[in-house]
């Protein structure tokens, strides 16, 4: 839908669409693996719609745009214990329905991980500054940072407020048991917080293990800032699950990746780290270090295999947990998701659950999965996606300036306009043309193009003819019994 009225230019309607069930499309436009462009069927025909690049498209024209606010006050308060986008995504869609929400963040500014976990090459500082302001603003919430709530204080909020719902986030990297007594170990995440309040990062030699995100995060990053940066990563680079477009770009820029190697035994020796590199070995469905390799020295050893939280509160309702804290680390776009489900589960304990956002887990009626071979294309051309344009690697290498380029509005307008409306009848007259016994007729002065199909079974012969040129796979037989 939000596609369409884009096609359409009538972005603003776009945008409300596209906030009904993404409040940050601005930032999930920019860091989302497009979830739904490896679904999309266009894949199948020539290549995906560009989907992501609309959603950053719209999110940056609603950064001055407001929130549309709830018509009503409640006198029901919800505490959220965090600020990332479980939090955030939370709180608007409580605040939607006029419920007086307040954020506690332990950092200085909101936007957890968003903030302090991706690099500003990926996600713009200013861009996510204006984005949670926006919804700061617009929803009137109460943003408290610096306070930082431990579990002691957990069961004191739940007096306070009508509920609470946990979503700190895990902000902690995963450090082996071996090595959490060496000074010159730290976490991926610890680096890449320094890194977002521009603080000094002492050393110059640094190893990264680890394969995910994470490790390709903080590798980068100090990579920008001069240092000389390697990862080691126990198997082959096509399994690392950093998302694959990162990874492409972290090899353009000329970042080191050791393969199928692991550390051992890593030695403080004066001011630098001796590390024991072994070849990695898989046995009993394990990796273990196999022959020895050579040693290697370095003066930081950053862990990027795993992450954690800081608090454990024991006394939070498992349904009231959102966010990494709630599943684990997972993308933004699940954590909005997550945060979603914990503001309706907040809903339905205070009686408001019907008028609550409907589920988007559940499909409505008449939105079912259409597959590609549900659709008709004789009547489509093949269109190309349009090229997204992007630093070149050598002008990135010493700043963290946005690698990807902005498309113009009338680029994405064409991008929009590739979409084959799966599953959506867009009232395109096809099955009126083809019907060979003038059972259909549209109507045109009906707003909404599924209703401007009209159907007349009296004079309709069951031919099929209809459902078999339909390009969208609208049009479904059944037998009449």
């Amino acid at each position: 839908d939000y596609l369409h009225k884009f096609a359409a230019g009538d972005h603003l309607a776009a945008l409300e669409i596209l906030r009904q069930n993404n409040p940050i499309p601005a930032v999930t436009g920019r860091v989302c693996p497009n979830f739904c462009q490896s679904d999309c069927n266009r894949k199948n025909f020539d290549e995906a719609v560009l989907i992501g690049d609309i959603e950053r498209a719209l999110g940056d024209i609603g950064l001055s745009q407001p929130h549309p606010i709830s018509t009503q006050e409640r006198t029901e308060r919800v505490a959220i214990i965090g600020s990332g986008p479980a939090g955030l995504g939370a709180a608007v869609f409580l605040a939607r329905e006029g419920i007086k929400v307040t954020i506690f963040e332990q950092a200085e500014a909101p936007g957890g991980l968003l903030r302090y976990g991706i690099p500003a090459y990926r996600l713009p500082r200013a861009v996510l500054t204006q984005e949670i302001g926006n919804i700061i603003k617009s929803y009137k919430l109460d943003l408290r940072c610096n306070h930082k709530i431990e579990p002691a204080d957990f069961n004191k909020l739940k007096k306070e407020f009508d509920s609470v719902i946990a979503a700190p986030g895990l902000s902690l990297s995963t450090i082996p048991n071996a090595w959490q007594t060496l000074h010159q170990v730290k976490g991926a995440l610890d680096i890449l917080a320094a890194i977002s309040r521009e603080q000094a990062v002492p050393g110059q030699s640094f190893i990264v293990v680890g394969g995910g995100n994470a490790a390709l995060d903080a590798a980068r990053s100090l990579k920008r800032l001069g240092k000389d940066v390697k990862i080691v990563y126990r198997r082959t680079i096509d399994r690392m699950p950093a998302y694959p477009e990162e990874i492409k770009e972290a090899l353009a820029e000329g970042l080191m990746i050791q393969e199928r190697c692991l550390i051992e035994k890593p030695i403080e020796v004066d001011k630098s780290l001796q590390l024991s590199l072994h070849q990695a070995k898989k046995t009993d469905n394990q990796i273990v270090a196999g022959d020895f390799i050579k040693t290697i020295s370095c003066d930081y050893l950053i862990a990027a295999i795993g992450q954690e939280g800081s608090s454990e509160f024991t006394d939070c309702d498992p349904a009231s947990r959102a966010g990494d804290y709630a599943h684990g680390a997972a993308s933004v776009a699940e954590a909005l998701a997550s945060g979603r489900k914990a503001a309706e589960t907040v809903l339905q304990k205070i009686g408001l659950g019907q008028n609550a956002a409907p589920n988007p887990d559940k499909e409505t009626p008449h939105k079912t999965t259409c597959e590609f071979t549900h659709l008709h294309l004789n009547y489509y051309p093949k269109r190309a996606a349009a090229s997204p344009s992007q630093l070149e690697s050598k002008a990135r290498s010493d700043n963290f300036s946005e690698i990807r380029s902005n498309f113009s509005l009338e680029e994405l307008k064409n991008e929009a306009c590739r979409c084959f409306h799966c599953g959506s009848c867009t009232s395109c007259g096809i099955c009126w043309f083809f019907c060979p016994d003038v059972a259909i007729a549209i109507n045109r002065d009906d707003n909404q193009a599924e209703s401007q199909i009209l159907f007349d079974y009296d004079h309709c012969k069951g031919c099929g003819q209809c459902a078999e040129v339909c390009p969208r796979g609208v049009i479904e037989m059944e037998e009449d019994l």
